[in-house]
């Protein structure tokens, strides 16, 4: 694999590339790491506030049901501007069956005591059953870290100086009631948690879709420019290049006239001369030719062909060729191919790029195999398969790139060539290979291409 050179346009642009990725998933991971932050800092002040926010909220309660019981004391057993607490003993009954009323549906409120002036209990109910003296109030526990205001008890006045009304607070059933709301709001803290860890996944994934399309339109943009400008620079090679080697090629059939006069020796040295030069012009001309081939090529016209029909045809016209070789052309078509919509002249092109490279690094006795298939996802496949001795690792992310080759005498144009023109076609070209086992390349082609001309498929 080369070196990237300083001002490699397609190495900078990858390294942008990847430096925006890493920038990304940094940014995403301080964002990631900063809402979890503060998303257990929200949770923990929602916590402690609905704590004192219950715990509020049930004194204020404590307190209304405790003015209600000082009215219904002051209507059972009021006597003037005071309270007659004999008539407290007198309708005690009365008295427990409307407290328990009021407390019934209170679980944290776990007794209610009527105290006179002097703080002597008259009277005490408990919640929910019970009734008896302040000696029969049992011991209430409460917990350390309980976000007590300072009270345990909520005190109301009876009317005048008559004593008090006391109700006795129990935290467990505020604690257990706040648990479930905790465990509530807990449960709704990491639902929304992760609802915002996967809006950050989703927005992270988005991001790395948006910068790998934005490198393959920024490719795609590069490699227009770079087409462009090799087809233009392609035209004007072209162009001084075939004139001298037009003009040479006359020469050389003028010499071939004059030298036909010549006998012995002579005429045969520079005869074979003569033909080294026509070979080497032969070449030079294939090179220009096949250069603005790739550089500027062709639009596709597609048309729906017989895919077998088109590959026995190159086959045919490439059989002479390997016989002279003493290499082996092996067939092996599936039969009722369903047709594909191709340009059938570079499609032809592709195959016989392939086929004179499989036939140039065989020796004699080699053989190529050429298969079509139905693929599985719906394409069509064509493989050309050869025994040559494999392609070395070192070389084989090199065989598309233009101008390398590994045999003298090669343009390395070949393989780009096909490779253009398949990928033109919307298709693929896949390579394996085994160093002493031959290589195998495989053609994938969509059946159906956008703006194809629909006509009949000619039967084969």
């Amino acid at each position: 694999m080369r070196s990237p050179a300083v001002g490699d346009s397609s190495f900078l642009r990858d390294t942008f590339v990847y430096s925006g990725s890493r920038e990304a998933v940094r940014a995403f991971l301080v964002f990631g790491v900063l809402l979890a932050i503060l998303v257990a800092l929200a949770a923990r002040l929602a916590f402690r506030e609905l704590s004192v926010k219950v715990l509020a909220e049930r004194i204020d309660i404590g307190i209304g049901d405790a003015r209600h019981i000082a009215d219904i004391v002051a209507e059972v057993c009021g006597a003037g501007v005071g309270i007659d607490f004999a008539l407290v003993q007198a309708h005690e009954q009365e008295l427990v069956e409307r407290i328990r009323t009021r407390i019934g549906e209170r679980p944290f409120i776990h007794h209610v005591e009527i105290v006179d002036r002097f703080g002597t209990p008259q009277l005490f109910v408990s919640n929910p059953e019970g009734s008896g003296r302040r000696d029969m109030l049992p011991d209430l526990s409460y917990p350390e870290d309980w976000p007590s205001t300072g009270e345990q008890t909520v005190d109301w006045p009876l009317r005048g100086e008559g004593g008090v009304v006391r109700l006795g607070v129990a935290p467990q059933p505020i604690i257990n009631e706040l648990s479930r709301m905790q465990t509530s709001l807990r449960h709704r803290v990491y639902g929304a948690g992760a609802l915002a860890l996967a809006v950050l996944a989703a927005g992270f994934f988005y991001v790395l879709h948006l910068l790998r399309k934005n490198r393959r339109l920024e490719a795609a943009r590069q490699s227009a420019e770079r087409a462009s400008y090799v087809g233009l620079l392609a035209s004007g090679l072209a162009h001084e290049i075939r004139n001298p080697l037009n003009a040479m090629s006359m020469n050389l059939q003028m010499l071939e006239e004059d030298l036909a006069g010549l006998g012995g020796s002579e005429r045969a040295e520079a005869s074979e001369l003569l033909d080294l030069t026509k070979s080497e012009i032969t070449r030079l001309e294939n090179l220009v030719k096949n250069f603005t081939t790739y550089a500027r090529p062709t639009p596709p016209h597609f048309e729906p062909k017989d895919l077998n029909a088109v590959v026995h045809e190159v086959l045919r016209f490439l059989e002479i060729d390997f016989r002279q070789n003493r290499v082996e052309l092996r067939t092996d078509f599936e039969p009722l191919l369903p047709p594909v919509e191709i340009d059938e002249t570079q499609f032809k092109q592709a195959l016989i790029n392939l086929l004179v490279n499989a036939r140039q690094v065989l020796t004699e006795g080699g053989v190529v195999n050429v298969r079509t298939r139905a693929g599985a996802r719906g394409d069509i496949l064509v493989e050309v398969e050869d025994t040559g001795p494999g392609i070395p690792e070192d070389m084989r992310e090199r065989i598309f790139e233009v101008f390398y080759s590994s045999r003298g005498g090669g343009t390395g144009l070949g393989l780009p060539i096909a490779r253009q023109i398949i990928e033109r076609h919307g298709g693929a070209i896949q390579l394996e290979t085994e160093v002493g086992r031959g290589t195998k390349f495989s053609i994938f082609l969509p059946r159906h291409q956008a703006g194809a001309v629909p006509q009949p498929v000619e039967a084969r």
